[in-house]
């Protein structure tokens, strides 16, 4: 059965129990960037808020400002009303997993002062002086975040100090083997950083799931365009099939534990199709599975589906499949779980077709 183009809104929302081939013309594909955002310049004498388009910090420099703050947030972490303050942040859990923005706690609660307090411990220094460190500090790191990523909903900060530590960046977590963690007295432990403790550990870092202004990414976009297409792809492109998802099934998230819920991303591309989405609410952990009907959108030719792990870091690397690039943009340290190239015949309906990797499996129809 063919329809006209005009009509093919109305006809993705209807169930399909057999799906028969669209007619589409003039359908094609654009390159689309999950996310860009330029690193926030740092400096020992930065400002809370850096200027936008400074030059960009060394991991080194990242990691030592980490490793500051964390001894501070220990010491501060032997007050109950501190505690309570990071609990209660985090709790909110603003982009769905159990952390929170330092922006946000320091601009709504005292932490600032009892981080101040921390850091003039042992220093003739003044309160205002040591707000400043404090915030020196804080602002040389760019999405500057804290979490509890293992057992928060069994914390309760009115009787149980924590430990603090820091996700270091710049370097591969899947096979980072120790993280360093402070106590409230100072002494550091090492920690694995691929087994979670058996108790709650505060861990600073930086943010995933935002870009360098506190923005959640996008969690999805589509998008076509017939710019892309070839003369010749349009010539042929008069059948199309319609995309969906109905399964995935994570069996290892590429996450360490230290880093949070995984941020698992599909990028889906072929003529006609341009899908992004890095919102797999429930594909956090290892051995996860998402069900559902998700309509990626409409096809004239194979589709390559490409699934990562982002860590959401400087973004200087672009998703390719062999030698088509996907237009994603992300951090050379993303783990890539799998890619595949299915094609057009895939989609005729009915299939089902279960396409397994090491660490995912999908079902397409």
């Amino acid at each position: 059965m063919s329809v006209s183009s005009t009509a093919l809104s109305l006809q993705r929302a209807r169930t399909r129990n057999s799906r028969k081939p669209l007619r589409l013309v003039g359908a094609g594909l654009t390159a689309l960037a999950v996310a860009s955002a330029s690193t926030i310049g740092i400096n020992s004498s930065a400002v809370a808020a850096p200027a936008k388009g400074s030059a960009s910090q060394s991991a080194a420099g990242v990691n030592q400002s980490l490793d500051a703050l964390a001894k501070l947030f220990a010491r501060a972490m032997a007050d109950q009303t501190m505690r309570q303050n990071i609990h209660a942040a985090v709790a909110k859990r603003f982009d769905g997993d159990t952390e929170a923005l330092y922006t946000s706690i320091a601009g709504t609660s005292d932490v600032r002062s009892r981080l101040a307090a921390a850091y003039s411990h042992g220093r003739a220094a003044q309160y205002s002086d040591a707000v400043g460190a404090v915030d020196r500090l804080a602002g040389s790191i760019p999405r500057f975040q804290v979490a509890v990523p293992a057992h928060f909903d069994s914390w309760d900060p009115a009787s149980y100090t924590p430990l603090v530590a820091y996700m270091p960046a710049g370097v591969e977590d899947t096979t980072l083997k120790t993280v360093t963690a402070y106590d409230a007295a100072g002494k550091a432990h090492t920690l694995d950083a691929q087994v979670a403790p058996a108790r709650p550990v505060v861990v600073l870092g930086l943010n995933e799931r935002t870009d360098n202004s506190g923005k959640l990414l996008n969690t999805e976009a589509v998008s076509t365009s017939r710019d892309a297409m070839t003369t010749g792809q349009l010539a042929l492109a008069t059948t199309s099939y319609q995309v969906r998802m109905v399964k995935v099934h994570l069996i290892h998230d590429n996450e360490p534990w230290t880093k949070g819920s995984a941020e698992i991303s599909l990028r889906a591309q072929g003529c006609g199709l341009s899908y992004t989405d890095i919102d797999w609410s429930s594909l956090n952990d290892d051995e996860d599975i998402w069900v559902g009907t998700r309509e990626l959108g409409t096809a004239t030719c194979g589709v390559i589906f490409s699934w990562w792990e982002d860590d959401g870091n400087t973004w200087d690397f672009t998703l390719s499949y062999g030698s088509v690039s996907l237009g994603v943009h992300m951090d050379d340290g993303d783990d890539l779980i799998g890619d595949i190239k299915l094609d057009l015949s895939t989609f005729e309906g009915g299939t089902n077709k279960m396409t397994p990797w090491s660490d995912l499996e999908q079902w397409t129809d």
